[in-house]
């Protein structure tokens, strides 16, 4: 480790020798802001790698529990979720299945007023078709779970006077 040290500190020294250099033959302000940026990540590094510590803390792996619940996702599901009204792939659709898409999106609109927030979060997944594994997945939750919320939204779908096909 003293090594990687020794190695980032060779690195800064070089790299505010950069900046002074670039200074002094007036480059523009993007270069230089970059290469400050540089620096002042070479020195946190630093100080991670001397303490063992994210500095600003005061405890050695802080937050391990927040990064440990953290789910990765693949940037193709949260866009898929910003943006509803963006289609992926474009072709015509005939009229008869854009009625459709509109009768869809209201109905789940409708529906979604009943619903309390976890149930509308998985009843927008099970409607976008993911499977409930997926969702399980997702939302980091058991498969079970996600079974149940299911059958409770069917439950409040069918008291409500909604017919389920």
């Amino acid at each position: 480790m003293n090594e990687l040290l020794l190695e980032y500190k060779e690195t800064l020294k070089n790299t505010k020798a950069l900046l002074n250099r670039l200074k002094e033959n007036g480059a523009c302000e993007d270069d230089l802001k970059n290469v400050r940026s540089w620096i002042s990540n070479l020195e946190y590094t630093i100080k991670w790698i001397r303490t063992g510590r994210q500095p600003g803390t005061t405890r050695g792996i802080e937050r391990r529990a927040a990064y440990d619940r953290e789910i990765p996702v693949e940037p193709y599901w949260i866009q898929l979720n910003k943006d509803e009204h963006v289609q992926l792939f474009e072709f015509e659709e005939t009229e008869e299945e854009q009625e459709k898409t509109v009768n869809k999106e209201s109905l789940v609109k409708e529906i979604m007023k009943i619903l309390d927030k976890k149930e509308r979060m998985v009843f927008e997944l099970v409607a976008k078709e993911f499977s409930q594994r997926e969702i399980a997945r997702f939302l980091d939750m058991p498969h079970a779970t996600v079974q149940k919320i299911i059958q409770r939204c069917k439950r409040k779908i069918v008291q409500e006077g909604w017919i389920l096909v």
